[in-house]
């Protein structure tokens, strides 16, 4: 009997030993949202602290993105070439040491290199989570992980604006931020003894392979770039990405607060709403999404419904306040589909560049953020006519935003429209054998000198 209970022990553990690895690049992620979602909070105490209007605030928490954007290929490259565990961990301690100048910075240029550095740490928070995902679980599982992933990084959003709303009035963002670096360097080394790169089986899949040479690497690039289902694809999650991106990131809360003259409190619980909508339908909408083997058809049903809930809170007005719980919660479910996107560009190209095609469909998704976030705050300062406030900024009212965040619903519409052209991958690589053959067996030049001499 104990030698059963030992077996079935020992079954359990091996079970759960790759969760756990997986687990270690999800706490990240959390870490990342945390970092992201907490300008949305503070824009009051950063504006009089760097004297900033609309444009500038949102521009500042664009820095973020304008590293995390552009990193996106490099960071998948990079995972392909060196393996997860240290890049993981240094990225780790990139992103602390960003959040450290940030809470230091004395001046708009110093808090925008701090903003910036988080996010060239967190760049690699999400791809490598899914890198992690595609060699220590089976493919099935890809958007389970990709939509649990989005959901624990949505809780860490929603658990950031509560914390942060009540502290920042407490003791200012720059102590309500310092408890974030300890964090940070535990998180380092959590990931540095827990992660390990690839399993010790010797029946490893194609994608546990050596790692791409330079070459390589470049024709993966070539792969991804001049697939036309790939530039489809991200931008459609960049537009279906436009609530959490623009909306739950920065300018939700300011917007609740104009528009519907609600306390900080009142305005964090409706926006934490969307979080919790997103965070349960995540994880269900990928399984579905596995279990039936389509990822076309639950992306654009659902995204549908957002856009027409977008629609209902953006346009009709005199919503009841109460309502709104039910409404944003709703927003959020929906847009729990969002994750089909990554799998939709993994399985749109060879297996052996998994962590690259990813990187390249986040880098698509993510300019949303680093384009739209400064675009709202420079609609808000062109359409405003109100008279300066007390401390010399203008003062935004509820047509303000009305006006400039009307990009989210419009953007959300063209996303389901494009999305009606997508090919279905239905759960499998759509990439063609000679580009798998790249990876496999054959460096390019002798394919192509196969070619050639074929011809």
């Amino acid at each position: 009997m104990m030698a059963k209970n030992r077996a079935m022990t020992f079954s359990f553990l091996k079970s759960a030993y790759p969760w756990l690895i997986v687990c270690c690049g999800m706490l990240f992620y959390c870490y990342n949202y945390f970092l992201r979602v907490s300008p949305s909070v503070m824009q009051n105490e950063l504006s009089q602290a760097f004297h900033m209007k609309a444009v500038q605030f949102g521009t500042l928490a664009a820095f973020y993105y304008y590293a995390y954007t552009p990193m996106q290929v490099p960071a998948g490259m990079i995972y392909d070439k060196f393996g997860v565990r240290f890049v993981l961990c240094l990225a780790s301690l990139m992103a602390v040491a960003g959040l450290a100048v940030f809470i230091s910075a004395d001046s708009y240029f110093v808090a925008g290199c701090g903003r910036f550095m988080i996010g060239l740490g967190c760049a690699f928070a999400y791809i490598g989570t899914l890198k992690l995902a595609s060699i220590w679980l089976p493919p099935n599982r890809f958007a389970t992980v990709a939509g649990l992933t989005t959901a624990i990084g949505m809780t860490s959003g929603a658990l950031a604006q509560t914390y942060l709303t009540h502290v920042v009035e407490a003791i200012g963002y720059q102590h309500a931020l310092r408890g974030a670096l300890v964090a940070g360097v535990i998180l380092s080394l959590i990931v540095l003894f827990l992660v390990r790169n690839r399993p010790k089986s010797e029946n490893a899949i194609a994608e546990m392979q050596a790692p791409l040479d330079i070459k390589q690497l470049f024709s993966a690039l070539r792969i991804i770039f001049t697939n036309p289902q790939m530039w489809l694809i991200g931008l459609i999650g960049c537009l279906l990405y436009l609530p959490s991106s623009v909306f739950l990131d920065l300018w939700g809360i300011p917007y609740l607060e104009a528009v519907y003259q609600l306390t900080p409190e009142q305005a964090v619980t409706i926006s934490s709403y969307t979080f919790y909508g997103w965070i349960i339908s995540g994880p269900i909408i990928g399984a579905f999404s596995d279990k039936i083997k389509r990822r076309k058809m639950p992306l654009t049903a659902t995204g549908f419904f957002a856009a027409l809930l977008l629609c209902v809170v953006f346009y009709i007005p005199g919503l009841n306040v109460s309502g709104l719980y039910m409404i944003f919660f709703i927003i959020g479910f929906c847009c729990g589909a969002h994750p089909l996107c990554f799998a939709l560009g993994k399985e749109s190209n060879p297996i052996q560049i998994s962590g690259t095609s990813v990187a390249v469909t986040n880098m698509l998704i993510m300019a949303g953020g680093a384009i739209f976030q400064p675009v709202v705050g420079e609609l808000l300062d062109l359409h405003t006519s109100s008279p300066v406030g007390v401390n010399g900024l203008p003062v935004y009212t509820a047509s303000d935003y009305t006006f400039a965040l009307s990009v989210i619903p419009l953007g959300v519409a063209l996303g389901i429209f494009l999305s009606l052209f997508v090919k279905e991958t239905y759960c499998e690589s759509q990439a063609k054998e000679s580009d798998e053959q790249i990876f496999i067996n054959k460096p390019l030049s002798d394919l192509e000198a196969e070619a050639e001499a074929a011809k």
